[in-house]
């Protein structure tokens, strides 16, 4: 009888704990594993979202294979992973540089702290058209700054085909380094400051005790916020959308906006699709490469 009743509430725990997990797991069924599965689904296809009188044929890899020898999508990929590094690096040394720096109590670092966050709370578009407005080559104040320089701007920043793509990668280091200082001081006000007592007392200076203590100290919310930017910044979409269209040329072209004007200019969805994919395969191999570095990290202490 003991042994029944045990079952029966170890039973009705399972199903308890499952009900409460299945609103969960209908939204991420219906909002993430469906929308990739049909998405890895049509990536098969010879798809073509308006043309009524085009069969949907099965063509196999032969979406994947077009995209690799298709040139436009290569430069895409390279222009993603130059903005992916450009972006990140700078975010991450700019945003470790703010943390350090606020993690003091000095007269009005609360005002400083909050206003960092008055760029996390615009939209990206509403923030693309503001600095496309900057870097307009007749009026924008970026623009005529860089001409009492003594700068040749010739079209603007974002005109010219050398400077574009690094134009857009401020615009990106101006809204989210803010987000990665924020991170990184938590990260500093939550280390335990006895350690720090304690090497002071053995004569270590500032310097020392942050390259050896602080800094080891904060890398597991290094690679975190390493993890959310990247993932980010491999979707980028809204500033290349709002101000330079992929151009000029395709200085800016990435692989978000290109598998975009393939899927919603062109309706040719199943080669979007193809493209989506290996773009989740470029980020999963990205995340992959930092949750195994996470690991060591937890690992080794």
């Amino acid at each position: 009888m003991m042994r029944r009743t045990v079952r029966w509430w170890t039973r009705a725990g399972r199903v308890g704990s499952l009900i409460w997990v299945a609103p969960a797991l209908l939204f991420m069924l219906a909002f993430a594993i469906y929308p990739v599965g049909y998405s890895l689904y049509i990536s098969l296809f010879d798809y073509h979202l308006i043309d009524p009188t085009r069969e949907q044929v099965f063509v196999g890899l032969a979406n994947y294979v077009r995209a690799f020898g298709d040139q436009v999508f290569l430069v895409a990929i390279r222009n993603t992973l130059l903005f992916v590094v450009m972006a990140i690096g700078t975010q991450m040394l700019l945003g470790l540089g703010i943390a350090v720096l606020l993690n003091r109590e000095l007269r009005g670092i609360g005002i400083i702290r909050s206003l960092l966050l008055v760029p996390l709370t615009l939209t990206p578009l509403v923030v693309a058209l503001v600095w496309g407005a900057l870097y307009n080559a007749d009026f924008g104040a970026v623009s005529y700054y860089l001409k009492l320089l003594g700068l040749d701007i010739g079209r603007g920043p974002v005109g010219e085909p050398r400077t574009a793509l690094a134009s857009l990668v401020v615009i990106d280091i101006w809204q989210w380094t803010p987000l990665v200082a924020l991170m990184l001081l938590a990260g500093l006000q939550a280390q335990n400051q006895e350690l720090f007592e304690a090497a002071r007392l053995d004569g270590a200076n500032g310097v020392q005790q942050f390259l050896h203590i602080a800094l080891p100290l904060l890398r597991p919310i290094l690679i975190v916020a390493l993890l959310i930017r990247t993932m980010d910044v491999f979707k980028l979409f809204d500033s290349v959308y709002a101000i330079t269209g992929g151009g000029p040329g395709s200085a800016t072209e990435v692989m978000n906006f290109y598998i975009f004007k393939t899927g919603l200019t062109f309706f040719d969805m199943g080669y979007a699709a193809s493209m989506s994919t290996l773009l989740l395969v470029l980020i999963s191999f990205f995340t992959a490469i930092y949750i195994r570095v996470i690991g060591r990290t937890e690992a080794y202490g």
